[in-house]
């Protein structure tokens, strides 16, 4: 007998949601003489700044260029709170505005 057409694929675990976390955010409170060193490309850190208070700070060389915001914002919390490592990709600069997309390394 033939078989039911699903191809024989063994389906594989679930991937944690914290993997799959990609988002685009433009860098709020953007540093001048930060974002003035980026090109599209750039690739910045992403860290999880608890004082004075609870924020997402994104840095290129050590040096702070400026926060993300947006809906994923918790959920990106959350997964660095559990360990989890982001980068965010310079996708566009114009003027002062830096489009990043953030994503799990």
């Amino acid at each position: 007998m033939s078989g039911s057409g699903s191809g024989g694929r063994t389906p594989s675990a679930p991937s944690n949601p914290c993997d799959q976390l990609s988002f685009f955010s433009v860098i709020t409170s953007p540093q001048p003489a930060v974002i003035g060193q980026l090109g599209v490309g750039a690739v910045l850190n992403v860290a999880l700044q608890a004082t004075p208070q609870t924020a997402i700070v994104v840095d290129y060389n050590g040096a702070v260029a400026g926060a993300l915001t947006g809906t994923k914002i918790t959920n990106l919390i959350s997964c660095l709170q559990n360990g989890y490592d982001f980068t965010a990709e310079v996708i566009s600069i114009v003027g002062g505005k830096c489009t990043v997309r953030v994503k799990a390394k």
